[in-house]
C-alpha cells in the first residue's frame, strides 16, 4: 500500500536540491516583517510595495494609527485595474478604490487579532503567498485561517489579490460582518465616482 512513499521522498529530495527555498532572516529587509521565505532578487518596486502592504496591514493591530492616511499612501502601490477575489463571494471586484474600501472594511472586522505567520515570496518579489489568521469581530471562538495570494505588475503595483480561507463557519461569519460594512460604503464610493470626486 505504501509503495509510492519512497518515490515521493525521492521527488522531494530532488526538488530540495534543484530549487531550494532560501530563508530571508530577520536581519534582512524582508525578514523584519516576520517569517519570510524567498525574495532573493526582489525588485525595488516589489520591495516598496511589500513594505507598504505590511505597513497597511500593521494598522489593524495598532488602532492609534490613522488608517485613512495610511491607505492613502498605500494607494500608489495598487494598480487602477486591480482584481480582488474574496473568499466570501464568487465574483471578483475590480478597481483600486473598491479594493481599498474592502481592505479598510476587513481591517475593522479583524481588528487587533490579525497576524501573518509564514510568508513566501517569489525570487523577484512579484508573487506572494501570505499565511494569516484572525478572529471575527473579537470572537476568539471564530478564527479564520487563510492565505493572501498577491501578484504585482512590472512596476511593482498590485494587480491581483486573491484570498483563500477556512473553516466554512468562520468564512460565513466574515461574510455577514462584511455585508454590514461594505454596501453602504460602496454606495458612497459609486456616488463619488459618478460626480468625479473619487481619486
Amino acid at each position: 500500500e505504501n509503495h509510492c512513499i519512497p518515490e515521493m521522498l525521492n521527488i522531494s529530495r530532488t526538488l530540495q536540491r534543484t530549487a531550494p527555498l532560501r530563508r530571508v532572516f530577520s536581519g534582512s529587509t524582508l525578514g523584519k516583517h516576520g517569517n519570510v521565505l524567498g525574495g532573493e532578487n526582489i525588485t525595488p518596486g516589489a520591495l516598496s510595495t511589500f513594505e507598504a502592504w505590511h505597513e497597511a496591514a500593521g494598522s489593524m493591530v495598532h488602532p492609534e494609527i490613522d488608517t485613512d492616511a495610511l491607505m492613502d499612501r498605500f494607494r500608489d502601490h495598487v494598480s487602477k485595474d486591480v482584481k480582488f477575489y474574496p473568499p466570501t463571494y464568487f465574483q471578483h471586484w475590480e478597481g483600486r478604490e473598491e479594493y481599498l474600501l474592502l481592505m479598510q472594511s476587513v481591517s475593522e472586522v479583524f481588528g487587533t487579532s490579525f497576524k501573518y505567520d509564514r510568508q513566501w515570496v517569489s525570487p523577484d518579489g512579484r508573487d506572494w503567498c501570505l499565511e494569516f489568521s484572525a478572529s471575527i469581530e473579537g470572537d476568539d471562538k471564530t478564527v479564520v485561517n487563510g492565505v493572501d495570494l498577491v501578484s504585482l505588475d512590472e512596476d511593482g503595483k498590485i494587480v491581483e489579490f486573491k484570498v483563500l480561507a477556512r473553516p466554512p463557519n468562520a468564512v460565513s461569519k466574515l461574510k455577514d460582518a462584511m455585508m454590514k460594512k461594505v454596501p453602504p460604503r460602496l454606495v458612497k464610493l459609486k456616488a463619488k465616482q459618478m460626480f468625479g470626486f473619487s481619486k
